[in-house]
């Protein structure tokens, strides 16, 4: 693989029922992808590939037109350094780890 990226994906679906359900299957498709992740409190990280990140970006977003949801923004944030970019080399003094 070529160095890791970090991309982040907040998917914000326009739904007057659960919301909360239809990120949940967003979620689901991130977890299926085989990308490293981390669930956070407003978005999901993914580390891998910019290619396989950013398709996994593009179906956990698709994902969440059903049950009546008419529309979805989904915020991506890409971060990418010259040696790669891992999320635990990002969060580890914060967890002690580090």
């Amino acid at each position: 693989m070529a160095n890791p990226v970090n991309v982040d994906i907040q998917v914000l679906p326009s739904t007057g029922g659960d919301v909360y359900s239809v990120v949940d299957r967003a979620i689901g498709v991130i977890q299926e992808s085989g990308l490293k992740y981390e669930v956070g409190a407003l978005g999901t990280t993914v580390e891998g590939d910019l290619d396989s990140c950013l398709e996994v970006a593009k179906a956990a977003h698709r994902a969440c037109f059903v049950d009546g949801v008419e529309g979805v923004v989904t915020i991506i944030k890409i971060g990418e350094s010259v040696g790669g970019s891992s999320i635990e080399e990002k969060v580890a003094k914060f967890r002690g780890t580090g």
